[in-house]
């Protein structure tokens, strides 16, 4: 295991609450990998109540994609508070880890008074906790002044996010129509904020060769495992850091399990993450290009657009790492993450979309994940701050 880099030396003038600790313990104790439908359900079913104390009417929503016979995930999650203007703020989490239950990393565990490692602990549960708590400083807040919010909320805790969100875009279109701000609570990027995301399109590539025997007769084969390697050496090219483009083979297969027999077939998987849909298009065609040959076919399995700055957000981003500064002492960056998240689509102009607004930690999806506590307190004081300002 790698050595983990505690982040024990931030905010120590700050305290965490036990109260926020005790709820991310809970729901860390249950495996919710994405594939563990019960499970997933279970967190849900866990953080309802925690919602319906503040006052949310909380529903569940079945996926659009499950059918009698198979379910595609559990149900979403959605609570809403009417506020004075029909338009939500709508905050996005997600319930699911990529842990499943054969995975090792099961438990959370204390690796000093204020570090907490364990499986979702911050992707996304420590989300989830920060959200809850902002929300009763807010409500509160309004209360005292007896006033409603502004704005009306709604929370969405996607219960397959993990493995893309699978039958939930037409949900998450829908919601953004109805939404002037869609609030992220992805963990924070390098204790920053994320102000946008790359989009991703993969490509499923197909080469078909012709067998032959790879000593009596070489000259009638087709090498599909040979095409396909030309094709790479080319697609490779088309990754540009200063462009924000990345292009990249993650897997590839092909061919019988033999030395002696031309490679009569090959498959391989790409990966491309882009920065506006003017770049895709562009890359687009270029790897169209590449591809166009009589034993080559492809196919699109998944596209996402990115999740582009707006002008109408880049004013509310400046405030929250105002806020940021203001209770945490130090000033962060927004940052452009090659990730994709459930807030690429909510984004759309005339909305403000921020992600990374969830606590500050490390090593997402591998068994070193960790969090600060302490930051749960100070991440959930910002929103709600932010919240009072709109």
């Amino acid at each position: 295991m790698k050595k983990i880099i505690l982040l024990s030396t931030l905010f120590t003038s700050l305290s965490h609450a036990d109260l926020n600790s005790d709820r991310l313990k809970e729901i860390v104790s249950i495996n919710s990998g994405s594939s563990n439908i019960k499970g997933v359900n279970s967190v849900q079913e866990k953080i309802k109540p925690w919602f319906e104390e503040l006052g949310f009417k909380v529903t569940f929503k079945e996926n659009p994609e499950n059918t009698s016979t198979q379910k595609v995930s559990a149900p979403m999650l959605i609570a809403t508070l009417a506020g004075e203007k029909t338009e939500n703020i709508t905050f996005i989490m997600h319930a699911d880890t990529v842990f499943e239950p054969s995975s090792p990393f099961q438990k959370w565990t204390m690796l000093d008074e204020n570090i907490m490692s364990g499986p979702g602990v911050i992707d996304d549960k420590g989300g989830i906790v920060v959200v809850l708590q902002a929300l009763k400083t807010y409500l509160t807040a309004l209360k005292a002044e007896n006033k409603k919010p502004k704005y009306s909320i709604q929370v969405e805790v996607t219960p397959n996010e993990e493995v893309g969100a699978i039958g939930w875009w037409k949900t998450f279109e829908e919601m953004s129509s109805k939404s002037s701000f869609a609030l992220g609570l992805e963990p924070s990027l390098k204790e920053g904020i994320v102000e946008g995301r790359k989009g991703n399109v993969w490509y499923e590539i197909s080469v078909t060769g012709k067998e032959a025997h790879a000593g009596v007769d070489h000259v009638s084969g087709i090498n599909a495992c040979n095409i396909l390697s030309e094709k790479i050496t080319q697609l490779k090219k088309l990754t540009d850091y200063k462009k924000n483009l990345t292009v990249s083979i993650g897997h590839i297969e092909g061919g019988q399990d033999k030395f002696n027999i031309v490679c009569g077939w090959a498959k391989a998987k790409l990966d491309t993450r882009v920065p506006s849909l003017a770049a895709r298009n562009i890359l687009n065609k270029k790897i169209e290009a590449i591809l166009k040959d009589p034993q080559v076919t492809f196919k699109i399995v998944d596209e996402t657009a990115p999740m582009a700055s707006n002008a109408i957000s880049k004013p509310m981003v400046k405030k929250y790492l105002d806020l940021i500064e203001k209770n945490e002492g130090k000033r962060p960056q927004a940052y452009f993450s090659g990730g994709v998240g459930d807030a690429n689509h909510f984004a759309r102009e005339g909305i403000v979309v921020i992600d990374g607004l969830g606590p500050v930690g490390a090593g997402m999806h591998t068994p070193e994940e960790h969090i600060d506590l302490r930051t749960i307190s100070t991440r959930a004081k910002i929103l709600s701050e932010f919240l009072l300002e709109l």
